[in-house]
């Protein structure tokens, strides 16, 4: 039998990474790493055989930048990490499992053997991100019960966690009427705003946007590109060009952020080459150098509003989830867009993990089979949380229009899940015998704008069928993002049912030999 504090959360994170369970007293909390801290740093270090994960490994990309990676996951869905770690070309998949790896065990040094775990992505991952995160958490070792939104995620543990440990102290003011909420969602390296609308127990998702390429990393980049513009102006070198000594800035840039989010200005210091740079950054200053980064989210967050068919009016709280949220200037432009003072009521490092190992726990009581340990109040109040959430690209099918190849979207963006719909498309050729559907994941009204998810190949059509001759399209999506389809040919009735196979992605063979690898390794 499995105790319900064996199912965690894991909030996979491109600069730090969190993992959560539910503790005796039916609260999620983070569970330390060996070194005692919640938070991990998302840096590996590879010598060899022997890697280390967390604060050395970041500490060491200062002395060995060849040997570590960092922001692993902003490649996270394409076929390689984008330096050599060691030598070695990675799969970002397995770059981080070994992150997982190292959370896990040392999650278990504390609680024990972890049954399950569910992993949170950015609201706004294709599917292509969704499936390589997935396929991590298996080459790490972990059974996934899902792959969950992080804004999602967020939004539960402000609804249920001050609910689920009712006799615990310090119990978030879970809202028990009908609120709509806007998460603002500015983690490391990935941004999303996502408009939720909280009623009870239920937990609906009106609509999403976001940046994968944006996120508190860019706010360091502009005091690194800084640091290294005023010591080429002063001893006529950018010390920016050596990897080690970037390495070396851009540790002194988060730390000089971090300062700035308490006090008017951080002290600034260089050494490179025989010289040294030693200058201040004033809050003003980097506000000012950042500010079409801050420009690009406000963007984000009108245009989410207005997908979700609302006004400012209709919104009732702004949450904070990340660690860039921290920053004064994200806090100030969020009140003078929305009109209401952000909510940074929870930790916006931890939310999101503490969230994912509440939807574990609301899963596995929907699941209840009779071998897992849980009071029978707290499995009555978890089975009845409703969760809907929505896609956060549109889906459709390479369609031939005219002599250029469209997409014919059959699920637009922002549509409630589970969702399932069909579309009737037509031989381009009379007498084919078999056909392809490209399945496209996108807004571009060109296929070759969009992204090829996979193709359904129909085989053994009917014989001598005329040009014109109509193929039913189905396509469904699932509530953790990932997708389905189906076609019919409806004069012969041929039917194929295909699991997406993309050119970039592991199979189950691909998986298992990472695995193998990812076991052979002495992580700390």
């Amino acid at each position: 039998m499995s105790d319900i504090g064996s199912i965690v959360g894991i909030d996979l994170g491109t600069t730090m990474s969190v993992i959560s369970h539910l503790d005796s007293s039916y609260v999620a909390a983070s569970i330390p790493n060996r070194e005692g801290e919640p938070l991990t740093p998302s840096a590996i270090y590879v010598d060899g055989s022997n890697v280390i994960v967390g604060k050395a490994a970041k500490e060491a990309a200062s002395h060995y930048p060849d040997k570590v990676a960092t922001l692993v996951k902003r490649d996270i869905g394409q076929a390689a990490y984008s330096k050599t770690v060691d030598g070695r070309t990675y799969r970002p998949e397995t770059l981080s499992a070994i992150i997982l790896q190292k959370l896990k065990q040392d999650a278990e040094r504390r609680i024990g053997k972890i049954s399950q775990a569910v992993i949170t992505v950015p609201a706004f991952f294709d599917d292509a991100r969704r499936k390589a995160t997935r396929d991590a958490g298996v080459i790490a070792g972990l059974d996934v019960l899902d792959i969950v939104n992080e804004p999602t995620a967020a939004a539960m543990t402000f609804a249920l966690n001050g609910r689920l440990g009712a006799s615990a102290s310090g119990s978030v003011d879970a809202p028990r009427e009908s609120m709509t909420a806007v998460v603002y969602d500015l983690g490391g390296g990935t941004f999303d705003v996502t408009v939720v609308k909280l009623n009870n127990k239920d937990l609906k998702t009106l609509a999403t946007d976001g940046e994968v390429q944006l996120g508190g990393r860019d706010w360091d980049e502009k005091i690194i590109d800084y640091v290294g513009e005023a010591f080429q102006e002063q001893f006529g070198v950018n010390p920016n060009k050596d990897p080690g000594r970037r390495a070396t800035i851009a540790n002194m840039a988060e730390t000089a952020k971090k300062l700035l989010s308490q006090l008017p200005s951080a002290p600034i210091e260089c050494f490179h080459d025989g010289n040294q740079l030693q200058t201040s950054l004033s809050r003003d200053k980097f506000e000012e150098l950042t500010e079409d980064l801050l420009e690009r989210s406000e963007m984000v967050t009108h245009l989410v509003i207005k997908q979700a068919a609302l006004t400012w009016a209709e919104i009732d709280r702004v949450l904070l989830v990340g660690g860039s949220t921290r920053i004064p200037a994200v806090a100030k432009m969020l009140k003078r867009v929305t009109g209401i003072d952000p909510d940074d009521s929870l930790d916006p490092d931890q939310v999101v993990s503490h969230g994912a190992a509440i939807f574990g726990a609301v899963l596995a009581a929907k699941q209840h089979d009779g071998d897992l340990v849980i009071a029978d109040d707290l499995e009555e109040e978890l089975a009845g949380v409703v969760v809907q959430d929505v896609n956060a690209h549109s889906l459709g099918v390479g369609a031939l229009h005219k002599g250029k190849v469209t997409n014919a979207k059959i699920i637009p963006k922002n549509t409630q899940l589970p969702y399932a719909s069909s579309k009737v498309l037509h031989l381009a050729q009379a007498n084919k015998r078999s056909v392809a559907v490209k399945v496209l994941e996108g807004e571009a009204p060109l296929a070759e704008d969009c992204t090829l998810m996979g193709v359904c190949q129909v085989q053994d059509l009917a014989p001598g069928l005329p040009k014109f001759s109509p193929v039913q399209v189905r396509l469904g999506f699932e509530t953790n993002g990932l997708v389905t389809v189906d076609a019919l040919e409806m004069t012969g009735g041929s039917y194929a049912n295909a699991e997406f196979r993309r050119e970039d992605g592991l199979s189950d063979a691909e998986i298992e030999r990472e695995k193998q690898f990812v076991e052979s390794l002495s992580i700390q």
